[in-house]
């Protein structure tokens, strides 16, 4: 179970959110909603490690501080670090989730290889494995890289907007999979601006607005009327 506890994020003189506490039932997809610049993705940056909280009484999954969890935690972000015109294939990309930490002299192991393919068929790319990852749809390439945040078996994935830019297929084809990675235990959060949507898949919310945490628990409770106008009025 996620557990943080008074934690404000931000940046050095601007915090953007203020005092948050909040926990994540374990193996549910918890989404991250809130009106553009309310902080999700200062959240999101500050859970993953990529910034450091600028107050916090507490940030564990299942009892570890988050910094020593950083192995068993998948990431995929909004803006993936990908030049899609590099001369890689879809089998490449999937690959970088095992090897980021390798030295310049380690090579791929026969196990490293395994887990790559298996994530690519789990998010239904293994027959375009040896694809350009240039020719690849929009769709293509965020099942791709929900591969590579597989392919190290998380047991808590965070990603931030993953059905920007897709098609109605691939949007299909990764919530059938989270749904999967729910089933066998998984803890996710997925950050969605569509309320309908989230309404309809997760099974909890958390809701961000005005600098804090409007409300976080069951998607019933949380995505009210009040509570939906609160997050996109103007702040007083």
């Amino acid at each position: 179970m996620l557990s943080v506890g008074n934690l404000t994020a931000g940046y050095p003189r601007t915090p953007v959110l203020h005092d948050a506490s909040f926990t994540l039932t374990p193996a549910t997809i918890t989404g991250l909603v809130g009106a553009n610049g309310s902080g999700k993705s200062t959240l999101v940056r500050t859970l993953v490690g990529l910034l450091p909280p600028l107050a916090c009484g507490s940030m564990t999954f299942d009892g570890v501080d988050l910094a020593h969890f950083r192995q068993r935690l998948g990431y995929m972000p909004q803006h993936a670090d990908i030049d899609w015109n590099y001369p890689a294939t879809a089998f490449d990309i999937a690959l970088m989730g095992r090897t980021a930490g390798l030295r310049w002299w380690q090579w791929p192991s026969r196990a490293d290889k395994d887990a790559a393919h298996a994530a690519l068929s789990r998010t239904g790319m293994q027959a375009h494995a040896q694809l350009p990852i240039s020719a690849l749809s929009g769709g293509q390439r965020q099942r791709v890289l929900l591969a590579r945040t597989l392919v190290s078996e998380p047991e808590f994935i965070i990603l931030d907007e993953p059905f920007a830019g897709v098609d109605a297929a691939s949007q299909r084809a990764i919530m059938d999979v989270l749904k999967e990675l729910r089933e066998n235990g998984v803890t996710i959060l997925l950050v969605h601006h569509n309320l309908a949507e989230v309404a309809d898949f997760c099974d909890e919310v958390l809701m961000v607005g005005h600098g804090r945490l409007i409300a976080a628990g069951p998607t019933e409770q949380v995505l009210t009327e009040s509570a939906i106008a609160d997050m996109f009025s103007l702040p007083s």
